[in-house]
């Protein structure tokens, strides 16, 4: 194995560590939806996307998703959560990647951070509408006090919004900040 794919794996192992670590820094935004928690573990996801490319972005998404479920007992309701969490993120990080590929602009990383909010808003809706809520509710039989269409319209999609925005916000200055120095130093280990 070469030095280039080693520490590429170094790499993304690192960033899936962080973002799971960063996991358990979350913070309720909605207090009548307690379990709708905001943490920050999509960057580490975002920063492995601009590296090296989507495909290695969802590899650490999922390896965050899998060692939270593992570690938080792996059973039916984490791997629902888990599963809707890393949905959510690749729904997330492709729309703001697609619109970077084209042209590295200050303009299309926030247009990106905005489609990527209302995808994922929209994805979650539909998904906690048709699937992640009747999961909850019919085979793990919670009551959330509400009716589905009440859950999302009060509770899913602001939370999305918040979250988006708030990832959104938080990825913009770490990407003006942190990724053009880690591309020169990737640009420089290939030259050498």
């Amino acid at each position: 194995m070469n030095t280039g794919k080693t520490e590429k794996m170094v790499t993304l192992s690192l960033l899936a560590g962080i973002a799971y670590l960063l996991m358990f820094l979350e913070i309720p935004i909605l207090p009548v939806f307690g379990w709708l928690k905001l943490d920050f573990s999509d960057i580490p996801i975002l920063i492995g996307t601009f590296l090296y490319g989507p495909i290695s972005g969802i590899l650490v998404a999922f390896i965050r998703s899998t060692l939270n479920f593992v570690t938080s007992g792996g059973n039916l309701g984490a791997l629902i959560g888990n599963g809707a969490g890393f949905l959510a993120t690749v729904c997330y990080l492709l729309p703001i990647y697609s619109l970077m590929k084209k042209q590295h602009t200050n303009k299309n990383l926030v247009k990106g951070i905005i489609y990527a909010t209302v995808s994922m808003t929209i994805f979650m809706s539909v998904a906690n509408y048709f699937v992640i809520t009747p999961f909850y509710l019919n085979v793990l039989g919670m009551d959330f006090g509400m009716s589905i269409a009440t859950m999302i319209l009060y509770g899913i999609i602001p939370f999305n919004l918040i979250k988006g925005t708030a990832v959104g916000v938080a990825f913009f200055v770490v990407y003006k900040k942190v990724i053009p120095v880690l591309e020169k130093r990737l640009a420089k280990k290939v030259r050498n």
